[in-house]
């Protein structure tokens, strides 16, 4: 299943995907440090672990590297990697 899942969003597309995601949530925590560090920093540290997993995981994505095992597929999923980066780039932009 986690095949099945992996291989679902090995396409071109996606991958570009995640590149311009990942770029643009690095350019949004670059460019506004002071409010990423406010608002992830802040009460809950781990808010900004998990925002930098979630672009890891996309960078990983969007520059075509691929993963055999499937305890590496399952821990690097660009699904998961999507979730938190959307949710990151949302909760950033509302508190802008």
């Amino acid at each position: 299943m986690i095949r099945s899942l992996y291989n679902f969003t090995a396409k071109g597309l996606l991958q570009a995907l995640s590149f311009i995601l990942a770029t643009f949530l690095f350019g949004f925590i670059l460019l506004n440090s002071s409010v990423f560090a406010q608002h992830f920093g802040g009460k809950v540290p781990y808010l900004a672990l998990l925002a930098f997993y979630g672009m890891a995981i996309l960078w990983i994505h969007g520059i075509g590297f691929t993963i055999r095992s499937a305890v590496w597929q399952l821990i690097f999923l660009p699904i998961s990697g999507y979730i938190l980066v959307i949710f990151s780039i949302i909760y950033l932009y509302i508190s802008k």
